[in-house]
């Protein structure tokens, strides 16, 4: 039975909202490895979560084959010789990340005390802030000041790099984040993470309408009109909100967004959004034409090289997480995701919309801005599960206890009173 205790100790409720406003801040490097705060947290979040565990046989199994698969792949392809077999050191730390992310995810299903995030709303009225902030200073100022303020700490250069931050008012806000579309994915996140725990739909919605002002993220359009959906769409209320956020949306934002898949079309390979959906379609066909089994993990930099994704996109490799589960796991990968977006239509039609939403925040935000490799990209996802199995209880328990109470008055009236036997 799943047990959140509100009152967690101080210092777990610090660190969780600290992981999520410092998740991508640098504290150190291991080698080539960027070591962050979220990263730091993530280990810490999976050996509380280890407290109390529900031993399942199909998540442990599903567990299993995920860990299992890519051990099997590089030992297959080390001895074929194969031509896409990245070096040893580099399969080992891909394989740490990737283990560390499905035992994560994984305790999030799994786990009877997991760590729940609190005060997400408190947590993305900071992080609002700051992009505000930024936003602000690039129009009025026409500075980057901002933006220059956080960039050390996340390493990133915001003229050079793939930014390529520009004054104006047509600046997108990164808040706490490396990019605009992490820092949407954040703060949606943090949206239906505070839908789930109190039911006001009102705050979520503004929380949501700012992001998309800011950041201009479509990363963040579809996570909020995906999962809204599942969440808002079971009452009139709901549907009401909903449907007056994608009325505001399109007039406060309808022109920004058309502007931005203007430019998306117009520029393609310095697109962000080319890069993560349409860029990698050719290579990744071409790759499993050649292996339908999949390639090692830590084989991205040869298939973007080997394929030419990195000389036309400027990217060292794939960094769409679903991209990633088709190259990595090959035919299998395909038949696992089509099984779960059929998985989540099927727990929406039965009613268990909570879960629903988990599974499709699982596969959307692993698309829209981040990578299974990632670990601080899982803890935030990690956050979301919690707090949707947390948000499912209650309704489980209520409908048992209403069933439990209707019980006697169904018993018939020519029966022997309950509780004297036969």
């Amino acid at each position: 039975m799943l047990r959140l205790h509100p009152r967690e100790r101080v210092p777990l409720r610090l660190l969780a909202g600290a992981s999520v406003l410092g998740l991508y801040v640098r504290v150190g490097e291991v080698g080539s490895y960027a070591v962050t705060l979220g990263g730091l947290a993530a280990a810490v979040v999976l050996l509380v979560s280890l407290r109390e565990v529900r031993l399942s046989l199909a998540p442990l199994a599903i567990a299993a084959a995920l860990l299992l698969w890519p051990l099997l792949l590089f030992l297959g392809a080390s001895l074929a010789e194969a031509a896409l077999l990245p070096a040893p050191e580099a399969f080992l730390q891909s394989y740490a990340l990737w283990a560390a992310s499905v035992v994560l995810i994984g305790l999030a299903f799994l786990s009877n005390r997991p760590l729940q995030l609190p005060a997400p709303f408190a947590l993305a009225s900071m992080i609002l802030v700051v992009a505000g902030a930024q936003w602000l200073m690039a129009g009025l100022a026409g500075s980057l000041v901002g933006f220059e303020l956080v960039a050390p700490l996340l390493g990133i250069d915001l003229v050079h790099g793939y930014l390529r931050m520009e004054p104006g008012w047509d600046v997108r806000a990164i808040g706490l984040y490396y990019e605009p579309s992490m820092c949407g994915r954040v703060l949606g996140t943090l949206a239906f993470i505070d839908f789930l725990q109190h039911r006001r739909a009102l705050r979520p919605a503004g929380v949501l309408l700012a992001a998309l002002l800011l950041t201009q993220s479509l990363g963040l359009l579809v996570l909020a009109a995906a999962i809204g959906t599942i969440l808002l769409g079971r009452s009139r209320r709901g549907a009401l909100v909903l449907a007056l956020l994608a009325v505001l949306v399109a007039g406060v934002q309808g022109g920004a967004i058309e502007q931005r898949l203007r430019n998306d079309a117009a520029v393609q390979a310095e697109a962000s959004t080319y890069r993560r959906t349409v860029a990698p379609l050719t290579p990744v066909v071409e790759t499993l034409a050649a292996n339908p089994a999949g390639v090692a993990i830590g084989a991205a930099e040869l298939v973007a090289d080997a394929t030419g994704y990195a000389e036309r996109t400027g990217e060292a490799k794939i960094t769409n997480g679903i991209y990633e589960v088709l190259l990595y796991f090959g035919v299998l990968g395909v038949a696992a995701l089509a099984a779960a977006f059929v998985g989540v239509a099927a727990l929406v039609f039965s009613g268990r919309r909570e879960a629903a939403a988990a599974l499709l925040h699982l596969l959307l935000s692993t698309a829209i801005s981040g990578s299974f490799l990632s670990i601080e990209s899982s803890l935030l996802t990690y956050y979301f599960i919690v707090a949707c199995r947390a948000a499912a209880r209650p309704a489980r328990a209520v409908e048992s206890g209403a069933a439990t109470e209707a019980a006697p008055a169904c018993r018939p009236a020519w029966g022997r009173p309950a509780g004297v036997p036969l």
